[in-house]
């Protein structure tokens, strides 16, 4: 067994993939469609942002800090 390797059986994230959320800061609804936690611990998601929020940019990534449930 590698001694350096962690395994671990909880989920470690606060949003599912599939799951409606927003922007901490204002109005950007979105769906997780990716998620992973970087070597530092934290979580980054791929979000995929409404139409009418998009301002062209439709596929974001974003800090683990920055969704809030919708």
């Amino acid at each position: 067994m590698n001694a350096h390797a962690i395994i671990t059986t909880a989920e470690p994230y606060r949003f599912q993939i599939g799951q409606t959320v927003d922007h901490i800061g204002g109005k950007m609804r979105s769906i997780i469609v990716d998620r992973y936690i970087t070597m530092m611990g934290r979580e980054n998601y791929h979000i995929v942002v409404s139409a009418e929020d998009a301002a062209g940019r439709p596929l974001r990534i974003v800090a683990g800090t920055a969704p809030v449930a919708a």
